[in-house]
């Protein structure tokens, strides 16, 4: 090959994810989402491309490669030029690669083409021991403010009044903003559920766990919400980890509580009854979801006069297990704290 009359100084993407399909090592461009099959050999070569680099500074480290060969792989996007406009510009902001691969993803997505009688879909309602279970207090049939009113007072709210949650507070809360409306079949799809906020497909994939804090009438621990039953199944009594969950949400709330939350809200996702369904999009509908019903549960505690606040941290794992879940099919994807606003005088200035 022909050295070209400029020399040019390349360096690595910065954009790669390396990655194991099957038995292959694959390069993915987190931008542009090409695939490269490569060779453990070639790794090398782009261990020594994270600065900028000519082919000479190349083949005096041991590559044998000429220009022409970096200008192919600049071409494919698995170099950057210096003398790029984009390359050069001096940006504030740097995506992380494997934040970059799902936004990009995410925008090319639908269904799975014809589903089979082995490709049955999951249902989408859990199997409950009811002698675990206690039913709810009927909760209030109305919201005691207009729409238009909540929308204009919904805060995030950070103190609580000193007395605790009530019982009747949770299961309207949970009534008006979680609850299973209505359930159908379909040949092909199975079940279907609408629900007071958004669910993509009507999969219902959305999960709430009760974090018993300071609830009268609800002995303190996890309990599970069930949707279509409205009652709640106990999980576990409080414990260590109890006392570590509010430890950290009190620190991801910027120390600004004033006491523990009486409860907690751990929102999970069932993630095969989406992915299921949907290709590519299964994560970006779930955290859609998820942001549906976190403003649900707002505007419906505002209308109570309850003090919500949405947590964007978790160790979701952590927190999954303790649930006795497994966390690669239902895990932790939101998180909410909730309990009575404190009076006037006990706000903070």
């Amino acid at each position: 090959m022909n050295a070209p009359a400029g020399i040019r100084h390349y360096r690595r993407s910065p954009f790669l994810v390396l990655l194991w399909m099957s038995d292959e090592l694959v390069l993915l461009h987190a931008d542009t989402l090409q695939r490269f099959r490569v060779q453990p050999a070639f790794l090398t070569l782009l261990s020594q491309l994270g600065e900028w680099s000519t082919a000479q500074d190349l083949s005096t480290s041991g590559q044998t490669i000429d220009s022409d060969d970096l200008e192919q792989l600049h071409r494919m996007g698995v170099l950057e030029a210096e003398d790029d406009v984009t390359s050069c510009a001096d940006a504030k902001f740097v995506w992380d690669p494997l934040e970059l691969a799902v936004q990009r993803r995410t925008a090319y997505g639908g269904h799975w083409p014809g589903q089979t009688a082995s490709n049955s879909p999951p249902p989408l309602r859990k199997n409950l021991p009811d002698c675990c279970c206690i039913g709810l207090p009927p909760p209030a049939p109305e919201l005691p403010e207009p729409l238009s009113a909540v929308l204009n007072r919904r805060r995030t709210l950070r103190t609580y009044s000193e007395r605790p949650l009530r019982i009747e507070e949770l299961s309207t809360l949970l009534h008006h903003s979680a609850r299973i409306v209505r359930i159908w079949s379909h040949p092909e799809l199975g079940e279907m559920a609408l629900r007071p906020f958004p669910s993509a497909g009507a999969r219902s994939e959305l999960e709430v766990y009760v974090v018993s804090e300071d609830i009268e009438g609800l002995q303190a621990g996890a309990w599970y919400y069930d949707p279509a039953g409205h009652r709640l199944l106990q999980i576990r009594p409080r414990d260590e980890h109890q006392a570590r969950l509010l430890r950290s949400v009190s620190d991801a709330a910027g120390g600004a509580l004033n006491r523990n939350p009486p409860a907690v809200l751990l929102i999970t996702a069932v993630f095969e009854r989406i992915m299921w369904k949907y290709r590519d999009l299964g994560l970006k509908l779930i955290y859609q979801d998820a942001g549906g019903l976190l403003q649900t549960l707002y505007l419906v505690a505002t209308a109570l006069g309850l003090a919500p606040c949405a947590i964007g941290g978790a160790d979701e794992s952590a927190n999954s297990r303790w649930l006795g879940l497994d966390a690669l099919r239902e895990s932790q994807v939101a998180c909410l704290l909730i309990g009575p606003q404190a009076n006037a005088g006990e706000t903070e200035p």
